[in-house]
């Protein structure tokens, strides 16, 4: 779990996260990264780790949201059904950055047949150097049911009546289950009505102690107003704002549960959720305000979760998140290389440039990784030696102690 001088654990379901001093924090949303760490997945993994490191160096971010589908134990894909070793290689990874990142759990993390169940791989989250996880409260359905307060620097070390930092913006994270009771029979699950409860329940009680708070929600698979949106925004209904992005799944495909879910109604209700963002989709994009919301979807990493997807380009990304210290923001998507859009697809010039582009990043991508993996190794090093000279400092003292008492 991550313990920089910028965090803390307040109880169960609630960290606090400094915000940097003098300049907005940014957050990257990743998401459906399907990395296997089997013998059928290595090829696809190494792309995958290759256009992480390239987003994350290239946006620079103070936190990083994996918004589900981080690893992938599906035996005919990856060539393992371990997401206990697929987790501790997640976070191997994810730890040479030195960047904290808050993790929520996809539909298929815990596959059917994996090794750990979720509450089981929650546990394993937890274990990185910098990884956000917890398991959230344990009478409500899901394992990741969490707050991340971001705090001013200049409110860090004043603690309101409710025992908390005064806070203007919470992140919060949701997990949105994997299937109903049927598994695949009966589709998608939902994020249920105890978890929407106490959610709701929790944003009452802090906004008693700022009325102007604001929160976004972080979860895996969309709610169904991701597709009443797009759909409105298609019969040109002028109340749906649309930013950037797309629909690319074949038929318009949404994959929102079956199930009677009420998360969007009652955060609308509320009004403090300002902004919605999900995965599970691996080929929508798009972002759009649907009364008073934010709804978008983050660009996915995927090479093997899709049949055929390690041949897409444009849906392939991340999506920065920008909080000012007014507490406004922005979203913008980040793109991993040059979108190749209907209007020069056919140009010959303009895809080998693109190629060559993409060549390079890969090249600059794998160089660092190497040198990050240096860096962790040295940094073992270095602590191993602290801990031998350590323990031979204290062998030393006992030997010294034995003697004057001969």
């Amino acid at each position: 779990m991550y313990t920089g001088d910028n965090f803390r654990i307040i109880d169960k379901e609630t960290f606090e996260f400094r915000m940097p001093e003098g300049r907005p924090m940014k957050i990257l949303q990743l998401t459906d990264l399907h990395l296997g760490f089997g013998w059928m997945a290595r090829k696809l993994d190494r792309k995958a780790m290759e256009d992480v490191t390239t987003i994350v160096e290239r946006t620079k971010p103070d936190l990083i949201v994996l918004t589900g589908d981080s690893i992938f134990p599906f035996f005919f894909r990856t060539g393992t059904k371990n997401n206990k070793k697929q987790a501790a290689k997640l976070m191997e990874f994810m730890d040479i950055f030195r960047i904290p990142y808050a993790l929520v759990m996809g539909n298929h993390d815990a596959e059917i047949g994996a090794r750990l169940n979720r509450e089981q791989l929650g546990n394993e989250f937890r274990k990185g150097e910098y990884s956000i996880f917890m398991h959230g409260p344990r009478n409500i359905f899901g394992a990741g049911n969490y707050f991340i307060h971001l705090v001013k620097p200049e409110d860090w070390n004043e603690q309101l009546p409710n025992g908390y930092c005064r806070t203007d913006m919470a992140l919060i994270m949701l997990d949105s289950n994997m299937y109903g009771k049927g598994w695949l029979t009966s589709g998608f699950d939902r994020i249920h009505a105890d978890q929407t409860k106490w959610c709701m329940d929790r944003l009452d009680w802090l906004r008693e102690y700022n009325p102007d708070m604001k929160a976004m929600a972080f979860f895996h698979m969309p709610v169904k107003e991701f597709k009443t949106a797009y759909e409105k925004l298609k019969l040109g209904d002028t109340s749906v704002q649309f930013h950037f992005g797309g629909v690319s799944e074949k038929e318009d495909y949404f994959g929102i549960s079956r199930y009677k879910e009420d998360f969007f109604e009652k955060a609308h209700e509320n009004g403090v959720i300002k902004a919605m963002f999900c995965g599970h989709d691996h080929l929508n994009t798009i972002s759009l305000t649907y009364r008073g919301i934010r709804l978008t979807y983050g660009m996915s990493i995927d090479y093997g979760g899709y049949s055929g997807i390690k041949k897409k380009q444009t849906q392939r990304g991340g999506t920065v998140i920008t909080v000012d210290r007014d507490c406004s923001w922005d979203v913008k998507p980040e793109p991993l290389s040059v979108v190749v859009t209907p209007k020069v697809r056919g140009l010959k010039l303009f895809a080998e440039r693109a190629q060559r582009e993409r060549a390079k990043q890969r090249e600059r991508s794998r160089a660092r990784i190497a040198e990050l993996e240096k860096e962790r190794e040295e940094r073992k090093k270095a602590r191993k030696e602290a801990a031998e000279r350590r323990n031979a400092k204290i062998k030393q003292f006992y030997e010294e102690k034995l003697t004057r008492k001969k």
